[in-house]
């Protein structure tokens, strides 16, 4: 028998501890130090001891039968590559694809669940994937320089989950494949959010997601 996490909830393990995100709550937690030690013990293929029951108890892990494994955190490729701007490309039609989409994020973010916008941009997603199997990358540069220059709209401080939702639904409303993709980070923490094709982020700098910790990635 093994163990898998309840239903909508991914984790990390960042800065030595567990670091999990609630996606129907909309909310990241720790655990207390032991179990988050039993917790990374099981990632790890390790006995974890008396205190997985806690883990069991709280809804956190969920026995099946069906796995002998277990839980992994988020399979995603190391971002090594970024895009370069070039503000000659980019059509208007982009640009303002782009402004209509960050409107909308804004406006959905404040009037629905998080884990129902999640929920929805994951099942277009995947169908975007399995149609996109077996072509070519396109070429980034235009998206990504039509984004750049509509990104008066929102700062990129603070305002890092709305850009990308837009970005990326941009992005599939195109046919195109891509990771909405949420990393965090444990000291101090702070979350940060960016969309990623392969190893290539599209709408943000290596620099700026490098300190994070891939949690969730749609």
């Amino acid at each position: 028998m093994g163990y898998r996490l309840r239903n909508g909830l991914s984790f990390c393990v960042t800065g030595q501890r567990a670091i999990f995100l609630d996606v129907a709550a909309d909310r990241y937690f720790g655990l207390q130090p032991q179990w988050d030690l039993a917790f990374r013990r099981l990632v790890m293929g390790e006995a974890p001891g008396s205190d997985l029951g806690h883990l069991v108890a709280s809804a956190i892990l969920v026995e099946d039968e069906e796995i002998d494994w277990p839980p992994q955190p988020v399979s995603i490729p190391c971002a090594s590559r970024e895009v370069p701007l070039d503000p000659a490309t980019g059509s208007m039609g982009q640009r303002l694809a782009f402004i209509r989409a960050q409107i909308s994020a804004i406006i959905r973010l404040r009037v629905r669940e998080f884990g129902v916008i999640i929920a929805q941009i994951e099942r277009r997603a995947r169908c975007v994937e399995i149609d996109h199997a077996g072509r070519a990358d396109p070429e980034w540069t235009g998206w990504a320089s039509a984004f750049a220059a509509s990104s008066w709209l929102l700062p990129q401080r603070g305002q890092c989950l709305p850009r990308s939702i837009a970005f990326l639904e941009v992005l599939l409303a195109a046919g195109l494949s891509a990771k909405l993709v949420i990393g965090v980070s444990a000291s101090p923490f702070s979350a940060h959010c960016w969309v990623q094709a392969d190893d290539i982020v599209l709408n943000d700098r290596l620099e700026n997601i490098r300190p994070f910790e891939p949690i969730l990635a749609i």
